[in-house]
């Protein structure tokens, strides 16, 4: 009998997508599957639509908070609710291939590995999708892991050893590439290079906005570069400052890229153009006034700026 599969659906406020979402992962060529919808207090219609397909679908399991309590305790409360042999994570803003469980499961039957990841195809909403390329399939390491971490599928046992996501990464991006290089390393990993998972790169996801506001903005700013050193400092030495628990030198080491106002400038900057692209030449322009006021002398914001001007007359043409 095939194995059980957990598919893991987090949401906030994503009810425009939710529809497409839960079609493709109800239809899946692989019937085996428990499906946990977790509503982390959302203020649009979601949850009514989730449980629209409940209604519809045993199979499917509904979660809720009361109050938004962040992407990583959403992602780790369901993976301990999980009773799947594998689990397998699922944006609802995104989608996937009718086949993707499938596929996936069958390499990990296969496979003495901890986790499967596929290829994406990228979709924007000011330019043609994007399709990554990729070295071929096969069992993977951590030194040559670079693919779209919501991708993953994974065997539920890993668990007892990485007990989901690192809270270190709480409202911030890129925990989900810490927690899959740590399950490459210890337990192995395999890049499937077949386009399975569909991504809608919305300008106003978690991944491409940032509100300077908010608590932890400008660490979200640096939180993928954090985790490349961290990469580097697992390949270099077999740990890290995160897995040594070494939070005085991880600290250290994030206030030297906070401190250093050309670099968090360039980042900020790199954020406004993903909105100027997407058409929020607002929201473009006042995270270049930043971008400015934190380095006047760097070059790269007034040519953004100027790419910023050129959109407004393109707009208003």
């Amino acid at each position: 009998m095939s194995k059980l599969v957990t598919v893991v659906v987090p949401n906030y406020n994503c009810a425009e997508y939710l529809d497409k979402c839960l079609e493709h992962v109800v239809n899946q060529t692989y019937k085996n599957l428990e499906i946990i919808v977790c509503d982390n207090a959302s203020t649009d219609n979601s949850l009514e639509i989730i449980n629209r397909w409940a209604d519809k679908d045993s199979r499917i399991k509904v979660l809720t908070t009361e109050v938004n309590q962040g992407g990583l305790r959403c992602y780790n409360r369901m993976f301990f609710e999980a009773t799947g042999d594998y689990i397998m994570i699922q944006d609802s803003d995104d989608w996937c291939d009718l086949q993707r469980v499938e596929k996936q499961a069958a390499v990990l039957d296969n496979n003495d590995v901890g986790c499967c990841m596929t290829n994406s195809i990228f979709y924007y909403g000011h330019t043609e999708p994007e399709y990554p390329e990729q070295p071929g399939s096969g069992v993977c390491t951590i030194e040559n892991e670079d693919w779209a971490p919501a991708t993953i599928m994974f065997k539920r046992e890993i668990l007892k050893d990485i007990p989901g996501y690192h809270l270190y990464w709480d409202r911030v991006t890129s925990y989900d590439n810490y927690f899959i290089m740590s399950i490459i390393d210890k337990f192995g990993g395999y890049y499937l290079d077949e386009y399975l998972y569909f991504v809608w790169a919305r300008a106003n996801s978690d991944h491409r906005s940032i509100d300077l506001s908010e608590p932890n903005a400008l660490k979200k700013i640096i939180a993928f570069d954090i985790y490349k050193f961290l990469k580097k400092q697992r390949i270099e030495t077999g740990t890290d400052y995160l897995k040594d628990n070494n939070m005085d030198a991880l600290k250290e080491y994030e206030q030297s890229l906070l401190n250093n106002n050309k670099y968090m400038a360039d980042k900020i900057r790199m954020f406004a153009c993903i909105q100027i692209d997407n058409g929020n030449l607002l929201g473009g322009k006042q995270l270049l006034h930043e971008a400015i006021k934190r380095a006047p002398t760097l070059i790269k914001n007034y040519q953004s700026y100027l790419y910023l001007l050129r959109a407004k007359k393109k707009a208003t043409a």
